[in-house]
């Protein structure tokens, strides 16, 4: 075995005399035979996707339209309204929440990775409802009562289905 000396980038070049450039083409021509039997080289072209690419600018567009309306909103809602449909709004939005509890129970009795979004969808839900009870509560009793089943129920179960999610992520 013959060691040389290398002291300068240079004499790494003149060490190795081309040996890493054939050895990298080598490995290069390799992966390109690999593709090209596998089929993952067809010879179409392709745009170049990042993950969650679409998505991301999905997410991002809607951000940017929601914020401006929130102060639209802010801006030109009327601070009382009155609706025909009051009973059906909270009736729909408990049934959604005990739809995705019982889905969320039913999904991880059988172990699936899919309990991860019903857990994430009842927690959400959990959240919404007790945003809704207190913010909608008239002052007094309805207010203590509401503040204290979002403080005591509703947050601490959206919480666990949160943990639950999480969970069966990382699962």
């Amino acid at each position: 075995m013959t060691t040389t000396a290398i002291s300068s980038p240079g004499d790494l070049g003149r060490a190795m005399d081309g040996r890493l450039g054939d050895a990298i083409d080598d490995r290069v021509a390799d992966a390109l035979d690999d593709y090209i039997a596998e089929g993952r080289l067809d010879g179409r072209i392709r745009a170049r996707r990042s993950p969650g690419g679409l998505a991301a600018l999905v997410a991002a567009g809607t951000a940017a339209v929601l914020l401006p309306w929130c102060l639209i909103l802010a801006a030109t809602l009327p601070s009382t309204y009155q609706t025909s449909h009051w009973k059906l709004t909270w009736i729909g939005l408990d049934c959604a929440t005990a739809i995705a509890a019982s889905l969320t129970a039913y999904l991880l009795h059988k172990r699936s990775r899919y309990a991860a979004l019903t857990a994430m969808a009842a927690g959400t839900l959990l959240t919404a409802d007790a945003w809704f009870d207190v913010s909608t509560a008239a002052a007094g009793f309805d207010r203590t009562l509401s503040l204290t089943e979002a403080l005591l129920l509703e947050l601490p179960l959206a919480v666990c289905a949160f943990v639950v999610a999480a969970r069966e992520l990382r699962r």
